[in-house]
């Protein structure tokens, strides 16, 4: 039976940091990563930009190369299926009967794409290929079904390759759910001036219409069924304490961690790439023995619409906190410093306004906005 001491499920980003800066930060003892995907880690965020739009390779997007991870004596375990922990003997199970021991666990299981009847998904290398051949054709019409980041992200790179566009969005305005009606709406404006055609307050596509590819961007559901067979505690994803611990000798990271945010007071789950980096990078460094304090990163956002404009954000803010926009709009050069109901900053979003979301770190001290 194989034995590493420590023990990475998950493929994706997440786990290869935490490979990667167990490593870079000293860290001994054998590690190895488990992922269901043929491919080693890599970079997600390309996939409904660079990568959908045949800018960037499969090798640029990789986090290293095979040779890098030998290097870094990283043992992959690719196109592997876990099917259980066997908490109490320090061992998974793969699907086929084998088994493999360790001596420390971090769960870095990512999310799976929820869908539609006869619709795409965009989470994976192998999705980006196929919904990029339509790309690749300059011509088509494109659907969009939902308003997130890939649904939006997607719909923008789609435009810049010359498809056609119509997207739906449940909520009044794109992005409202995450950044408030008149924020989300200078995207919305954003898309539909280089035109997307949008359509608000509604979950379907027009049936009057052909598509030649129906993209669902409707979000995803964390991978937490061996948490929970494991007996792991859970809630929307695996919860941890302010170390990402979930119990003993197992961590939880990425998209499935619910952990207790010493910056928030409160529990959080957040399904972003800086997330993830940031989340590995602290567990590989903690395994190493070189990290001291509870997780305390405030959690970054980016996205990309086509070349045509951009955002960075701090937060995440509360549905019902105040908004305060300053800059111009019209200009693509604003701030938006969102606020609870006792003048502390929760959150902050820019556009081409990097230093103000760098300065943000406001919300970890509790302090009012500038003036």
């Amino acid at each position: 039976m194989t034995r590493y001491d420590n023990l990475i499920v998950g493929g994706g980003l997440a786990g290869g940091m935490i490979a990667q800066e167990f490593r870079e930060a000293g860290g001994e003892g054998s590690i190895a990563i488990v992922g269901l995907e043929p491919h080693a880690p890599y970079h997600r965020p390309p996939l409904t930009k660079e990568f959908l739009r045949g800018e960037k390779s499969a090798d640029e997007v990789a986090m290293h190369s095979a040779q890098e991870w030998h290097q870094l004596d990283v043992a992959l375990h690719l196109s592997a299926t876990v099917e259980r922990i066997d908490r109490d003997a320090h061992a998974i199970e793969l699907r086929g009967g084998d088994r493999i021991e360790y001596g420390r666990l971090a769960l870095a299981t990512g999310a799976t794409p929820r869908t539609l009847p006869a619709t795409a998904t965009i989470r994976t290398i192998d999705d980006s290929r196929t919904v990029g051949e339509l790309l690749a054709r300059g011509s088509g019409h494109l659907g969009v079904v939902g308003g997130g980041f890939i649904g939006v992200e997607a719909a923008a790179s789609a435009r810049m390759k010359g498809l056609s566009v119509t997207m739906v969005v449940p909520e009044a305005v794109v992005w409202e759910r995450l950044f408030g009606a008149e924020v989300g709406g200078y995207f919305q404006r954003q898309l539909e001036q280089h035109g997307v055609r949008v359509l608000t307050g509604a979950s379907t596509l027009p049936e009057d219409e052909q598509y030649d590819l129906v993209l669902a961007g409707i979000g995803v559901t964390p991978n937490i069924s061996l948490a929970v067979d494991a007996g792991i505690p859970t809630g929307s994803g695996v919860l941890t304490d302010q170390r990402l611990q979930a119990v003993k000798d197992v961590w939880a990271v990425g998209d499935i961690a619910e952990y207790d945010s010493v910056v928030h007071g409160r529990r959080l789950r957040v399904e972003h790439w800086d997330v993830a980096l940031n989340h590995g990078s602290y567990v590989g460094r903690e395994w190493a023995g070189v990290e001291q304090g509870p997780y305390d990163v405030v959690p970054y956002f980016f996205s990309d619409l086509a070349d045509w404009t951009w955002m960075e954000y701090v937060g995440p803010a509360g549905p019902d906190d105040a908004v305060d926009v300053r800059g111009s709009m019209e200009d693509d050069d604003f701030v938006a410093y969102y606020s609870d109901p006792d003048g502390r900053v929760t959150g902050c979003l820019g556009v081409n306004r990097s230093d103000e979301v760098n300065e943000a770190t406001l919300i970890a001290r509790g302090q009012a906005a500038p003036a």
